[in-house]
């Protein structure tokens, strides 16, 4: 059971490549032409380059699920301000205030266990904390645990299909 969702800090590079290397075990299981397990070599340093370089952010959100002192989950979110050219635009979301989730992983051993409930209830209150009026992210089609997480858990809709044509 997740204990604390918190804000991302200097030393968690270690848990937070940990559990993004699950992540990659479990995608490129699910579909390994578009997936892979990421490199551990260098990979906690790479996590606390990314601290380093978004911690002053005030557009980026980026949070951990501790359950046992350990983290299980990761979260990264950034708002989006509205276009300059919004009133050309086809897509009404474009402008309008919008936070969008570029990544949400949990641990294989956490999930279902309701980090991933507490990391994308923690960026919705941040969503409209910064008045955005719409959150989004993508997920694969094909996920079993993640389609259902978020139509039936988290009340999101599925709204566009995103293809892909494999050239060499």
């Amino acid at each position: 059971m997740v204990s604390l969702v918190r804000a991302v800090r200097a030393g968690d590079g270690a848990g937070r490549a940990r559990v993004w290397q699950d992540a990659g075990r479990y995608f490129a299981a699910l579909d390994p032409d578009t997936a892979r397990e990421p490199d551990p070599e260098g990979l906690a340093a790479w996590h606390e380059e990314l601290y380093e370089r978004y911690a002053a952010d005030p557009s980026v959100l980026m949070l951990v699920a501790e359950a046992g002192g350990e983290i299980v989950g990761t979260l990264v979110a950034r708002l989006h301000a509205p276009v300059p050219t919004a009133a050309w635009q086809l897509q009404r979301d474009l402008g309008q205030r919008r936070v969008h989730v570029d990544a949400l992983t949990v641990t294989a051993s956490a999930r279902r266990s309701g980090a991933g409930t507490a990391l994308m209830a923690a960026a919705e209150r941040w969503a409209i904390e910064c008045a955005a009026a719409v959150i989004t992210l993508e997920t694969g089609v094909d996920n079993p645990t993640s389609m259902p997480f978020y139509e039936h858990r988290m009340g999101y809709t599925r709204h566009e299909i995103v293809f892909r044509k494999p050239l060499r």
